[in-house]
């Protein structure tokens, strides 16, 4: 009489084969929430950088007083750049654009 079914080998063997998976997944889970974090850091690094060297380089009050125009040349760090000032559509949100001359 042959007896069907599993083995308690190969059912412990099944089971350290499940965990092993389940640890390679929830390391990999783990690892990609810390690059979300770091990049998320730093996007908002850069974001804070923008932001401020855009307050260094002129005032939304100069550029609306006409201290710069779009278009013209300013000097940063010893390099010429042309300043563009770019609005949304409703002008709610402006930011600047320097392209390296």
């Amino acid at each position: 009489m042959q007896n069907k079914g599993f083995t308690l080998i190969e059912i412990l063997v099944a089971v350290v084969i499940m965990g092993l998976a389940y640890v390679a997944i929830l390391q990999s889970f783990s690892l990609s929430s810390r690059n979300i974090a770091h990049l998320d850091k730093e996007r908002t690094s850069l974001l804070v950088n923008s932001l401020n060297f855009e307050q260094q380089l002129l005032t939304p009050e100069q550029l609306n007083n006409g201290a710069a125009d779009s278009g013209d040349d300013v000097m940063v760090t010893g390099a010429f750049y042309q300043l563009s000032l770019i609005a949304s559509k409703n002008n709610t949100f402006m930011t600047l654009k320097l392209d390296k001359k």
